[in-house]
């Protein structure tokens, strides 16, 4: 038995098969919003001065989403933002952790004065 195409029938199918690739290739908004927000927070955390390896990083790959969005190239945009996110979220860690040492450092700092102020207090060196 031979198979019979109906020029319909390859119309639906050749639709059909237009359709469903179509539905396959989403824009991922939720990712491209997280990655956003992400790299805002970093700056914001001062990681371009604290982290400027990892910030730069996030902020090629978000540019890189920005173009492959605007190609419609929908996968690349999450791998991209994917990246970004993650380079992101990295400088915004370490911005902090040295943030927080340059605190520790300037509080020691700051308790170094204090001891020495004390012991050199006139009134507490004739009160021995």
């Amino acid at each position: 038995m031979r198979a019979r195409f109906n020029p319909k029938t390859l119309t639906v199918a050749g639709l059909l098969l237009v359709l469903s690739g179509c539905a396959s290739v989403v824009v991922p908004n939720e990712q491209i919003e997280l990655t956003r927000s992400a790299v805002n927070r970093a700056v914001s955390a001062d990681a371009t001065q604290y982290a400027p390896v990892e910030m730069r990083s996030a902020q090629d790959n978000l540019r890189a989403m920005e173009r492959a969005l605007g190609e419609k190239k929908f996968k690349e945009v999450r791998i991209l933002a994917e990246r970004a996110e993650s380079d992101a979220r990295l400088a915004e860690t370490k911005a902090r952790a040295s943030r927080t040492q340059d605190q520790l450092k300037v509080a020691r700092e700051g308790i170094q004065v204090l001891r020495k102020e004390l012991l050199e207090d006139p009134i507490l060196k004739s009160a021995h």
